[in-house]
């Protein structure tokens, strides 16, 4: 079984196509066909000005015309596409949704904040032996926090903090202290331990030489963003290989990370290679199934 996922962030897009094979003992193998990250910074217009500029909106459309190549090349069993918060903010997100479906015939559904959130949980929970834990994602225009115990989600939550939004300063400073009060209320076990998802956090845990299975403290992961932040953008490029979409907006995620971890009272923070189209894959999986 071929399933695929079309991830429209707000900092860049992505296609991963998946094999699952089933085993005859019940167990499942997750092959990864084709993993495409393409740097189309949706946010950038949605966040500025509210609305996604002619210019990217060719591009979107191209792209989507190469991932549709893509899906028939792969001959995909099922599809889901997703858009997340810089179409959600902006005015012509439904406009251009419509015009690239009638010219790729791929379907795009703008998700709230509460789904990503549940889509986000799907891939985490896969695999994982932590039973109580804090799940933070930071996406380029949004934040989804789940309170998880004894392996079940029972708070989950989406803020409008993100790397893009917030370097361009289109964070709401009401949004930080909704989403402290958030934590502060719902959180029922202290101290838990943190998830953390999304590409910046995995760049910082392979800048602190965090190995496989291990955790990041509060501590290394505080000195590591102290570290990056001593740098100008061009100075993170050429020492630690980052992408330029990166290296610009790495600070602005690294303090939503941090935050949560303070409010939470966590030490540590546990940083799987997941992220939305893991749990889109999970989604279609269960729903085939």
């Amino acid at each position: 079984m071929k399933l695929a996922a079309i991830d429209i962030g707000s900092n860049a897009i992505r296609l991963q196509i998946t094999r699952i094979l089933p085993h005859s003992d019940g167990g499942l193998t997750y092959k990864i066909l084709e993993n495409i990250r393409f740097p189309l910074r949706l946010g950038d217009d949605a966040f500025r000005t509210g609305e996604i500029t002619f210019r990217n909106e060719t591009k979107f459309i191209q792209l989507m015309l190469a991932f549709r190549t893509m899906l028939d090349l792969y001959e995909v069993d099922d599809v889901y596409g997703c858009a997340t918060a810089a179409l959600r903010d902006a005015n012509n997100g439904d406009r251009i949704l419509k015009r690239s479906y009638d010219t790729s015939g791929l379907h795009i559904d703008v998700i709230t904040g509460e789904l990503e959130a549940e889509l986000l949980q799907l891939a985490v929970q896969k695999n994982n032996t932590l039973t109580d834990y804090i799940h933070v994602d930071v996406g380029g225009g949004s934040t989804e926090i789940s309170l998880v115990k004894d392996s079940k989600s029972y708070a989950r939550d989406s803020f409008k903090l993100g790397s893009v939004r917030n370097m361009r300063n289109r964070n709401d400073p009401k949004e930080w202290d909704r989403m402290g009060n958030w934590i502060l209320k719902n959180q029922k076990t202290k101290p838990l331990i943190a998830i953390g998802t999304g590409g910046n956090i995995k760049t910082i845990g392979k800048i602190a030489n965090i190995k496989k299975g291990e955790n990041i403290s509060l501590e290394i992961l505080t000195k590591t963003v102290a570290k990056i932040n001593a740098l100008s953008i061009k100075e993170r490029i050429d020492t630690y290989s980052m992408r330029e979409d990166r290296a610009d907006v790495i600070p602005y995620a690294s303090e939503i990370y941090v935050k949560v971890m303070e409010l939470s009272d966590s030490n540590q923070m546990m940083v799987p290679d997941v992220g939305l189209k893991d749990g889109i894959i999970e989604m279609l999986y269960e729903r085939i199934n």
